[in-house]
């Protein structure tokens, strides 16, 4: 004999309606028969609750239910022809993204279906069909592409799963070339830039290497277990010969700086502005702290960290507005 499933309890059933309703609204027209796969449930169960969702609503002015404020089920195509489509749905002021918001969000959801770990996610593009049909505007056409690093993320990522050792040709941010064998631990993303975190045998410690500073990677042998005593959560660790470099920004911004700071960089707060004490291994790193505070981090020492902070916010400058030059045929 089959087994019987359990039936469901009060909160199960609210909750599988308020899921229910929202995808036949968005799926217009769909038989009982896919709805009911959809929701892993029998057909006559799934008929059993659009029945109750057509005695459903939402109370209009005075309180009182009428034929306007219910769900409009097509009874024809029900009965006859086993296919559920609404002819009105009490829903229409739900809240909308704008044209802009869901472009975002769609640039963001790209990025992330790229990604090797997610490129079987089906779940994924369908998300983005919806955001795209439910904007209250068409979202601009864009394209997210993958980076020149798009081979190494995805060596990377296969090795961590694998538990594969790696030997990555990486420029360290004093600008010295190096080669690493690294047991991989994760990959991970910080605004816009990746980074592999692992346990390096050249340090024989765990150390964060930025993905834009790795020219290759090689896959060797086996990645061994190793122990550490840093914070899991904590992208940076410190090293012996790391710079110290004082900054003040607002006590309100202090955790963007979460990823940068250790577990023992000191922070005093004046008044309504933090003072913190970070350890880097070059003032050049520093580009990336002030662009994550941007307008509100002050560089308080060394004198070099400040001229590389100036050197960078320069560069940025120059560049934006070389790309901003219309070119001229001559």
């Amino acid at each position: 004999m089959a087994e019987r499933a359990a039936p469901l309890g009060a909160p199960d059933k609210l909750a599988f309606l308020l899921a229910l309703v929202p995808y036949l609204i968005d799926q217009v027209r769909v038989t009982v028969t896919e709805a009911a796969e959809h929701f892993g449930i029998t057909p006559a169960k799934m008929r059993s609750a659009v029945t109750l969702i057509a005695m459903s609503g939402t109370p209009g002015a005075d309180g009182t239910y009428t034929h306007e404020t219910l769900f409009d089920i097509d009874w024809d195509d029900f009965e006859q022809r086993d296919v559920i489509r609404f002819r009105a749905a009490p829903m229409e002021e739900r809240p909308r993204f704008s044209a802009r918001e869901a472009a975002a969000l769609l640039a963001g959801l790209q990025r992330v279906a790229a990604l090797p770990a997610f490129a079987a996610r089906v779940d994924i593009v369908e998300l983005m069909t919806k955001l795209a049909r439910g904007a209250s505007d068409a979202p601009a056409a864009l394209a997210v592409r993958p980076g020149e690093r798009a081979g190494v993320h995805t060596t990377l990522v296969d090795a961590v799963a694998a538990g594969r050792r790696v030997r990555i040709d990486y420029v360290s941010t004093r600008g010295e070339r190096q080669v690493r064998d690294v047991d991989p631990i994760r990959v991970e993303g910080v605004d816009d830039a990746w980074y592999l975190r692992g346990w390096c045998l050249t340090r024989d410690a765990e150390r964060t290497f930025l993905l834009d500073r790795v020219a290759s990677v090689e896959v060797l042998g086996a990645a061994d277990t190793h122990t550490t005593e840093a914070p899991t959560d904590a992208l940076f660790q410190g090293d012996a010969d790391d710079e110290t470099v004082v900054l003040a920004l607002p006590a309100t911004a202090l955790p963007l700086l979460a990823d940068y700071r250790g577990p023992d960089d000191p922070v005093r707060i004046d008044g309504d502005r933090a003072i913190v004490t970070l350890r880097i291994a070059h003032p050049g790193i520093l580009g990336r702290v002030a662009a994550r505070v941007a307008g509100a981090v002050e560089i308080l020492e060394p004198p070099t960290a400040r001229a590389a902070v100036l050197e960078w916010a320069q560069r940025a400058i120059a560049a934006q507005e070389a790309q901003e030059t219309p070119s001229t045929d001559r």
